[in-house]
């Protein structure tokens, strides 16, 4: 009788590769984008223009001048605390680790799982309520009040086809300036590329051909796997991120935008969306467990978003996964 497969193996090992080969995947080069500022305590604050007071006025010889004053409204953002911690076997860490070091490879799987929420949130979080400690993310940042900041694609709870003509609308909502970046989906980025597409494959060589767009007027496109295809709408609004078969489209502008106001001085206005930490993300030393041959090891980073002024965020939303219309 001739050796067995099952016999052989007894006589070998199974060749091992080294890493983790991943299969947890979104991609969203918004670390690339999003500036960040050191705060040495729980929260920073800056002050909004309300309003300019009423209009100056034109003036004939010996006329009283109309005085008034401006306005301004405090605002406070204060940083959340994200964190995760594992806890790991002293036993399996010392005998299970020849290959393959188990425990830097459980702490980087927990850091990426940290920053996995940290994107979601950025989209999607929610600062209100009793249960929630997380940071409000851009849909939340989007106010129903002061300045418009939403353009609406849908109508009542049903969503529509995106348009050009509402997007470059949507731009126009961004003052001063023009976005720093867009920020969709992959099904969007493919609807948007069609029309340029269609109207330019004639006339690109053949490494080019099919190439999807990397900017919109000239404004750079960031493609990002946490903006949802299922989000829903109610009286033509976002409403939630799940439930629904709709997207949208955000329009960004990131930073500080320092401008010379005349006979002022120097006026250093917060206009756009910026990160804000106390240190940045960090991997605690191990703490024994009390009951368990093992230990516990601590993620921790205090972090937050802010938006600065409201004319620095839009949104086109409602949008179905359509071809689009110019």
């Amino acid at each position: 009788m001739a050796l067995t497969l099952a016999e052989a193996n007894k006589l070998t090992n199974d060749q091992v590769m080294l890493g983790i080969v991943e299969e947890t995947v979104e991609e969203d080069p918004l670390l690339n984008f999003l500036p960040f500022e050191t705060v040495s305590g729980v929260q920073v604050v800056w002050n909004r223009e309300d309003s300019l007071g009423s209009e100056s006025q034109f003036i004939n010889p010996n006329d009283e001048i109309q005085e008034s004053a401006p306005t301004y409204s405090k605002q406070t953002q204060t940083l959340s605390i994200l964190a995760d911690r594992i806890e790991l076997d002293e036993f399996l860490i010392q005998t299970k680790s020849n290959l393959q070091a188990v425990e830097p490879t459980a702490m980087a799987s927990k850091a990426k799982q940290m920053m996995r929420k940290f994107h979601r949130t950025f989209y999607y979080g929610v600062a209100s309520g009793a249960s929630s400690a997380a940071f409000a993310g851009l849909h939340n940042l989007v106010s129903t009040t002061g300045p418009d900041m939403t353009t609406a694609g849908g109508s009542g709870s049903t969503g529509a086809a995106g348009a050009l003509g509402a997007l470059n609308s949507t731009l126009a909502l961004i003052k001063p300036g023009k976005p720093s970046v867009l920020a969709m989906n992959r099904q969007m980025l493919r609807r948007l590329s069609a029309p340029y597409i269609a109207n330019v494959q004639y006339n690109i060589g053949p490494n080019d051909f099919g190439v999807l767009l990397q900017a919109y007027a000239g404004i750079p496109i960031m493609v990002t796997d946490w903006i949802t295809m299922v989000e829903t709408i109610a009286s033509a609004a976002f409403s939630a991120e799940t439930g629904g078969a709709t997207t949208t489209v955000f329009a960004i502008k990131f930073g500080k935008d320092a401008r010379v106001i005349p006979n002022t001085g120097n006026v250093f206005n917060n206009n756009g969306i910026l990160g804000i930490q106390n240190g940045s993300m960090k991997i605690g030393q191990r703490v024994e467990l009390e009951k368990k041959l093992g230990f516990t090891r601590k993620l921790r980073w205090f972090v937050s978003v802010i938006l600065g002024s409201k004319l620095s965020l839009a949104r086109y939303d409602g949008l179905t996964d359509a071809a689009w219309t110019v």
